[in-house]
Parts: structure tokens; sequence; C-alpha cells
């Protein structure tokens, strides 16, 4: 008669047992997680250094795949202003020579209904002066500048405003 087998050899029972398939994979999570975490640490410290202005710590990162180009978008508040401060790839429109920038908004949001109402303001950001302040544009009128440029309409101060306001990165 054999004696008793409890199987542990085959791997069928008792402790569980370590394939070389499941230390492959947890190899690969592991290496995906560190991954994963290299790449936010990127966006929350690496990134923002290159924006025009100081993007706080705090602020929200938002991380999109649109058509043609990728972009990370940083949100906070500071006192009545609202900022989104926008990195991308080249997009699909843009001149050749222009690659990875930013574009800084800010916005100041309405109050109220009727006479004494006060609606939303949004600005981009265009330049700064020579005293270091910041230069901000109605966003109308960035948009107006940006559609003249996708038609072949844009003069040159819309040229050179759309230019300042994409900021190298």
């Amino acid at each position: 008669m054999h004696g008793s087998n409890s199987g542990q050899a085959n791997g069928t029972s008792g402790s569980p047992q370590t394939t070389i398939e499941q230390q492959e994979y947890a190899r690969k999570v592991a290496e995906a997680e560190a991954k994963a975490k290299a790449h936010q640490e990127y966006l929350r410290k690496d990134l923002p250094k290159s924006s025009p202005i100081k993007v706080p710590k705090t602020a929200t990162i938002k991380e999109e795949q649109k058509q043609g180009y990728d972009q990370v978008k940083y949100s906070w508040q500071r006192g009545k202003y609202k900022y989104l401060c926008r990195w991308h790839t080249r997009t699909p429109n843009a001149p050749k020579q222009q690659g990875n920038s930013w574009v800084v908004e800010r916005r100041i949001p309405g109050i109220g209904n009727g006479p004494n109402a006060r609606k939303a303001k949004v600005e981009v950001l265009i330049g700064k002066t020579a005293s270091g302040r910041n230069i901000w544009v109605d966003k109308k009128v960035w948009d107006a500048a940006i559609y003249a440029r996708k038609h072949g309409t844009c003069t040159k101060k819309q040229k050179e405003m759309l230019d300042h306001g994409h900021w190298k990165a």
C-alpha cells in the first residue's frame, strides 16, 4: 500500500504555493503601481515648475487625452479668483513651432441676478509688464483670436497675443 499523500507537493492542499506566474504577476503589478506613483509625483511636483504662475500644492489635477493632444489641468481658488492652469501638447491646429505649452485662465464668478448682478469674468494670461505684473485679456478676445487662426483670418495683433498666451513648457 502506498502511504498517505497530502497533496502538498502538487500544490493541491495545505498552504497555497506561489507559482512562477503568480510571482510574475505580482512583479508586474508592483512595477505598474510604482510607475503610476512616479507619474503622479511628476504631475504634482515637477510639471508645475514650468508654469508661468505658481501652482499651489493644493491644486486639483485632472489629466485628459483630447482629440490629437494631451492636457493636464490644475485648478485652485485664491481670493476672489478661480484659476485654471492648463499644460498641453501641441494642438492639431497650432503653428508648427508651438510645442508643449501652458495657458492660464482666471475667473471671477458672477454674483446675483437682476440689475445689480455681476456677470462672471474670465481672463487669459498673455504676458507680464516690465515690473513683473501679469497682463490679462478677456477670454472672449482670446477665443476670437483662436477662431481667426483656425480660419486663416488671424491679424498680427491676434497672433502676437496667442503666441504670448501660450507659455513654453
